[in-house]
């Protein structure tokens, strides 16, 4: 559904994806529940300098015309609005990916790297994004790796209005019940075995004094189980949520967001990495691409693109794109 027309009267747009129609036409088609997204809605749009007042602080986004329906049955929402029955909540949390500390995989390119663990693909990739001197290790995810580099996470209050002290987490996170307490983990099953998750003994806090950060984060699998409804041939496992516990002291000598990735008060953390199948060269050729080449590494790759859900038990959505990699 989509709005075709604010300029004047609302005319909402509704078209049936192709279930809709085969419901329809077996006479079985009933609407038990909706929601509501703004994937298409730009909030820098939001001008607080203009002009001519608070009146068309977001003008411009009223303005922007929203596309029309569509019927794919894979075009679904995917930024729903959140509904809170709390009406005292001042600040929303947020997801944030934390690149910062040691431990924590960074992207080549904009591009996650999640290396096919034959022994040759990670150690030609990761010397070729600068080695293990140059960070080159950081950018390349081993697949099934329990120990060392992976996706760190983080959620809170992303603000600079309100300190992360211990006391604001207890006031602002704590009181409104925003701290959580585990991340679905969406993945596509053609590809994946397993979700590796934070295993107990995680731990991401800075400590007092030197404010350097600790950061342990041993892996351990989930089997993707539940079937993800929004997306074919995705499946869902659920990761553990650790306590974000990196807060802003006054005795501390490095600053708190020189270990964190959220500005004010901290909720959670997670770490993820990932198995795979054994990938056929099918795969490869009917989802992915052969014969390319990558800046800098040697030889010819095929590789497959794909997208893995996060989302938290307080329903922060992110989605991060993943590249399964092998040297042919």
């Amino acid at each position: 559904m989509a709005f075709l027309d604010n300029s004047g009267d609302i005319i909402l747009d509704a078209v049936l994806t192709e279930a809709g129609r085969r419901r329809m036409a077996n006479g079985n088609f009933r609407i038990t529940k909706f929601a509501l997204g703004d994937d298409e809605i730009n909030y820098g749009l939001y001008n607080k300098s203009h002009a001519s007042g608070s009146a068309y602080y977001d003008l411009e986004i009223l303005q922007t015309p929203v596309l029309q329906a569509s019927t794919g049955i894979n075009a679904g929402i995917n930024y729903g609005l959140l509904s809170f029955a709390n009406p005292n909540l001042l600040y929303m949390p947020s997801m944030r990916r934390n690149t910062k500390v040691t431990l924590a995989h960074a992207p080549q390119d904009k591009i996650n790297y999640l290396a096919v663990n034959d022994g040759v693909t990670a150690d030609a990739l990761i010397a070729a994004f600068g080695g293990s001197d140059g960070g080159g290790d950081r950018k390349v995810l081993k697949a099934g790796s329990t120990q060392g580099f992976c996706m760190i996470l983080e959620t809170g209050l992303d603000t600079d209005e309100i300190a992360a002290t211990g006391q604001n987490k207890t006031n602002y996170i704590q009181a409104y019940g925003l701290a959580e307490t585990k991340f679905d983990i969406s993945v596509d099953t053609r590809f994946f075995s397993a979700v590796l998750g934070p295993a107990p003994g995680s731990i991401f806090n800075n400590s007092a004094g030197s404010g350097e950060s600790t950061v342990n984060f041993p892996l351990s699998p989930s089997t993707p189980g539940t079937a993800d409804p929004d997306r074919k041939n995705y499946a869902t496992a659920g990761v553990k949520a650790v306590n974000n516990n990196v807060l802003k002291r006054s005795s501390d000598t490095k600053p708190d967001t020189a270990t964190s990735a959220i500005k004010g008060p901290r909720a959670s953390v997670t770490a993820l990495n990932f198995s795979l199948k054994d990938l056929p060269q099918a795969a490869f050729n009917q989802a992915g691409k052969t014969g390319a080449t990558i800046s800098g590494a040697s030889g010819t790759y095929k590789y497959i693109d794909t997208i893995v859900k996060v989302v938290s038990s307080t329903g922060i959505v992110e989605q991060l794109p993943i590249r399964i990699i092998q040297k042919e």
